[in-house]
């Protein structure tokens, strides 16, 4: 059963001032680091994105990665992002596992893909989400005041790859613009339909790039991981 990603790289990055996925990090572009990681995953066959077709297909082809395939469009909402990269899979098999990244998670690791593909193959479901436990107490506040206290013990904080046999995507995609409008990630969209996630665990590093502030402690966790002597290549 094959096995591709489609990294969706196409935010204007409005809190970051810039398109947040090609922000430097230790000298290379952030969506660099997370195409590097689909291409370094056994179980990823072919990598699509959505996005700056001519910039991401530059980045690919100077790291000489061997995976990349092509890029789709941006839409308006991340749904109709998603929507527009399904159609680079046309001649796909139905039961094609693609793996839907978000292009500003670019701390994944190869380990972390093969993780949620192993659930999504071994698991007869209809999705598969990587997560990690909420540590903080969550309260629900209402007019400024809290209004209810969650029980954190059954809390997880969603993050991507997520994974979904391309038959169940089609068939979610294909529903109202409402529907995709309001959807905040490609698993509401499968639960809402009735299918079934599973949850597997996350990484704590796989940080969303979002803010400013975000950039310093993913340079940390990078250079972390890359020791002390690293190489930065411009």
């Amino acid at each position: 059963m094959p096995v591709v990603a489609l990294v969706l790289a196409g935010g204007s990055g409005t809190r970051m001032g810039r398109p947040k996925q090609f922000l430097d990090l230790l000298g290379l572009p952030a969506l660099l680091h997370c195409l590097r990681a689909f291409e370094e995953c056994p179980e990823v066959a072919r990598v699509y994105a959505v996005g700056d077709g001519a910039r991401v297909k530059e980045l690919a082809g100077e790291a000489g990665f061997s995976k990349y395939v092509g890029c789709a469009l941006p839409g308006e909402a991340r749904s109709f992002s998603t929507k527009n990269g399904l159609d680079l899979l046309s001649h796909e098999p139905p039961e094609t596992i693609v793996l839907v990244h978000d292009g500003s998670r670019c701390l994944l690791t190869p380990e972390l893909i093969g993780r949620v593909v192993e659930a999504a193959l071994a698991d007869r479901t209809d999705g598969v989400v990587p997560a990690v436990p909420v540590s903080d107490t969550i309260k629900v506040a209402e007019d400024g005041a809290v209004k209810e206290t969650l029980d954190r013990s059954k809390l997880h904080a969603v993050q991507t790859p997520q994974a979904f046999p391309l038959r169940v995507l089609r068939e979610v995609y294909g529903g109202s613009e409402e529907s995709l409008r309001v959807a905040t990630d490609d698993a509401s969209l499968v639960e809402a339909s009735g299918g079934r996630v599973v949850v597997v665990p996350g990484e704590k590093t796989n940080i969303k790039l979002t803010e400013p502030a975000d950039l310093i402690f993913a340079e940390a966790i990078l250079g972390a991981r890359l020791g002390p002597r690293h190489e930065v290549r411009n």
